[in-house]
């Protein structure tokens, strides 16, 4: 005789201290709990009789006491507990759409096969090219000493550019971004999507119909800061990302091929000294758009050894990857502007070989080859403007964190 099985009960403990932040957290699962049955709610760990459920979901672990999930496992041994990591009910809420629409109510079960988007573990070596397009011609020794396999280029670049890539390395991955100037003399410029299509189609048609290869775009860089655009051709997250998918849209008329991704955010919280407003917000307004891309373009920026591998900051692709689980990613900026170049090299060959066997990664971009930019030079270049190496190519070059 065999008996049914029991129902698969469903705690969800949210974050909230007040019946008005309960109702806030509680309506961003609304849709989640009418896909799934027997799905309780919570705000007081104290008030759950844990024995009562098969598995225990606590939304922002980092809000609740450290021994919280000691304290369920020690009432009932058998619960499956289900963390998801977000701050706001609108990011709890793109979590559970996903859920949602792939019918997993626990999150993925299974290992994504990432074969379908990128090759499994090969998050290639790559450095952001110049920003005024070309590569000069003292760029190239470092991409050869460096050993790089994957370089950013703006649409400003030509296929001279490409070609000499290739012949350092006939397998080097090129992702374009479209470059358009969103101010004018140092003044905020607007826009539209439309505009924006105008100013670059010419230039990625110039690269795209020159190779079946160059198919992967990165729509835009940076839009939660003002001097790219931010309150003056979009006024948040949401209207940004009404703005990337009609450019999207666009582009897929003139590119149908293309894998166009959603841009690298200024990660940190508002700054007026930086022009930007606090990343995780402008992302969760944006979320649904980014959802709609090809991939994912995130910036990972750190000041010292411990912060490389902070999830919030160097790591940042893990925070991305809780977002977007079948996401494929790419860190289209990384790197450490303030520590002595020997010390950052260093921590780029470590950091590439940490990201190397990262599934979903693609590839992880350096800023920068080098740049004109007097204040932007000696933080961040590979090389200065005379072509002296600041030393961070021969030792990424040496591979030693690379199998």
């Amino acid at each position: 005789m065999t008996f049914p099985p029991l129902p698969d009960r469903q705690v969800i403990l949210l974050p909230a201290r007040t019946a008005a932040e309960a109702a806030a957290w509680g309506s961003a699962a609304m849709a989640y709990a009418a896909a799934f049955p027997d799905v309780d709610f919570a705000r007081d760990p104290e008030q759950v009789d844990w024995r009562g459920y098969q598995h225990v979901t606590i939304v922002r672990p980092g809000f609740w006491p450290d021994d919280l999930p000691l304290l369920v496992k020690q009432a009932n041994p058998e619960a499956v507990l289900d963390l998801i990591p977000v701050d706001t009910p609108e990011a709890l809420q793109i979590v559970f759409n996903v859920r949602v629409y792939y019918g997993w109510r626990y999150g993925p079960q299974t290992e994504f096969d990432w074969k379908q988007l990128w090759e499994p573990g090969v998050a290639l070596v790559g450095l952001h090219g110049r920003a005024d397009g070309e590569l000069a011609p003292a760029d190239y020794a470092i991409v050869a000493r460096a050993q790089i396999e994957a370089v950013k280029i703006t649409s400003h670049a030509t296929m001279d550019t490409v070609k000499r890539l290739r012949a350092i390395n006939p397998d080097m991955f090129v992702l374009i971004r479209p470059f358009a100037a969103f101010t004018d003399k140092d003044q905020p410029r607007r826009i539209t999507p439309e505009q924006f299509v105008q100013f670059t189609e010419d230039d990625v048609a110039r690269l795209y119909d020159a190779d079946p290869t160059l198919r992967y775009v990165e729509i835009h860089n940076e839009p939660n800061v003002h001097v790219e655009g931010l309150g003056a051709s979009w006024g948040d997250g949401r209207e940004f990302g009404d703005w990337f998918l009609r450019v999207m849209e666009l582009y897929r008329r003139r590119f149908p091929d293309g894998k166009f991704g959603f841009p690298g955010l200024s990660p940190g919280p508002t700054s007026a000294a930086a022009g930007r407003v606090n990343s995780e917000q402008f992302l969760d307004a944006a979320a649904f758009a980014a959802q709609q891309a090809d991939w994912v373009g995130l910036h990972a920026y750190w000041v010292n050894d411990r912060e490389m591998t902070d999830g919030r900051l160097g790591f940042n692709f893990v925070h991305y990857r809780e977002r977007f689980p079948e996401k494929l990613l790419f860190v289209t900026e990384f790197g450490n502007p303030n520590q002595p170049k020997a010390v950052v090299a260093g921590q780029y060959a470590r950091y590439y070989g940490m990201l190397r066997h990262v599934n979903g990664l693609g590839a992880a971009f350096a800023y920068i080859v080098s740049t004109p930019d007097p204040i932007e030079s000696p933080r961040w270049a590979w090389r200065d403007e005379t072509g002296a190496d600041a030393g961070i190519a021969g030792v990424v070059g040496q591979r030693q964190f690379i199998r």
